[in-house]
């Protein structure tokens, strides 16, 4: 009897024993599937944010000013340090960089109205380079503020001042015609491109300060031929228009000038207003994610980019050897950090700008450039 009643006793403390633990294997459980669904809650939250939220809104501003501080490395030797860990071969060949402002608050106005305010959103997307200055276009990415184009100083980089242009147009390429002395700005929308010329007598005399509202336009002229002036550059006697295409085969388009630097165009009536419309006169395929284009002596350059993947440098025979310029035909590419908007070659030297540094992409997880990237053309050649 004895026996009996302690192995019974036996028998209760071991099933108690494997009541506690389960017990304590379900409130782990739980606090396990609480911690994941709390962390997946987290990671799902900061994609969201890095990827789609941050370019819903602006940040309040820190500057009264344009600031001209680097956003994300703090200096050259640190930028070039992580350049060489991720992109070591790209690395050897960087001769020097230029810090990208405006990129924490720029100076500009409301759109639809006059008066100095600050925007925190500004993306850069073209860059023109001339014997005096770099110029840099940005638009406001919640579309509250004008676009602006800030222009540098090329001999010392330092920031000089804001051009505000007189839309939110995103401003997607810049080309400078050195013989007629004439800033050309991508402009419109979609459906209706535009090509946007403002002459460098206006914009060195332009003072924001004083007129607090947008310079005004020398040439102004309706794209027909294509459906938006994406990206811009200049070619001897005409502009080189092209369109960014997210997927599939895209088009770039030559529009011819005439001696005194305007686009042969045609007037037409809409309503009651006059305007200038032109059309291209040749038209070439190119791949798709193209953001800009170079002419150069010896090659067609173009930068290719998407998302936070690596961007290309892609190179090519001149248009007269080829009627288009799809990849089979490529003849070189390197690869870049993500977001690499357009590149310009000027004096020998290859200039590359990028966007990935704007607040509205800052937080994303890929190699952010917060500068201009220069390099000598012949080594990408």
């Amino acid at each position: 009897m004895f026996r009996i009643r302690e192995a019974h006793k036996e028998k209760v403390n071991t099933s108690g024993e494997k009541t506690e633990e389960r017990r304590k294997l379900r409130r782990w459980a739980i606090i396990t599937m609480c911690v994941l669904l709390i962390a997946g809650g987290g990671i799902g939250f900061y994609i969201y944010e890095a990827m789609f939220a941050r370019g819903d809104r602006e940040p309040p501003a820190k500057y009264v000013e344009t600031n001209t501080n680097p956003v994300c490395f703090s200096s050259e030797k640190a930028f070039a340090m992580a350049l060489r860990r991720d992109y070591p071969e790209l690395a050897k060949k960087l001769k020097g960089t230029v810090v990208i402002p405006g990129l924490d608050a720029t100076r500009t106005t409301m759109h639809g109205f006059h008066g100095i305010t600050t925007c925190t959103s500004m993306t850069p997307q073209g860059m023109a380079v001339t014997e005096d200055y770099i110029f840099i276009s940005m638009y406001c990415h919640t579309k509250q503020h004008n676009s602006v184009i800030l222009m540098l100083s090329r001999y010392t980089g330092s920031f000089l001042k804001e051009i505000v242009l007189p839309d939110t147009s995103h401003v997607g390429g810049l080309a400078y015609d050195p013989v007629n002395e004439n800033l050309w700005v991508s402009g419109g929308g979609k459906g209706k491109a535009r090509a946007v010329a403002y002459d460098m007598e206006m914009i060195e005399a332009y003072d924001f300060d004083v007129v607090e509202g947008p310079i005004k336009k020398a040439q102004d002229y309706l794209l027909e031929s294509i459906e938006r002036n994406s990206y811009m550059s200049y070619a001897p006697d005409a502009l080189l228009i092209g369109l960014f295409q997210e997927n599939g085969n895209a088009t770039l388009q030559r529009f011819a000038m005439d001696t005194a630097g305007r686009l042969n165009s045609t007037v037409k009536l809409s309503g009651d207003r006059l305007y200038e419309a032109v059309s291209a006169d040749i038209l070439a395929e190119t791949s798709d994610r193209i953001q800009s284009v170079m002419e150069t002596e010896k090659n067609m350059l173009f930068s290719k980019s998407w998302g936070i993947f690596n961007s290309n440098l892609q190179m090519y025979e001149p248009w007269e050897e080829l009627s288009d310029f799809k990849e089979s035909e490529m003849l070189q590419k390197y690869d870049f950090p993500q977001k690499m908007e357009q590149i310009y070659v000027y004096d020998g030297k290859l200039y590359c700008l990028f966007e990935s540094a704007a607040y509205s992409y800052r937080a994303q997880p890929a190699f952010k450039v917060d500068r201009i990237m220069i390099f000598d053309a012949e080594d990408m050649q």
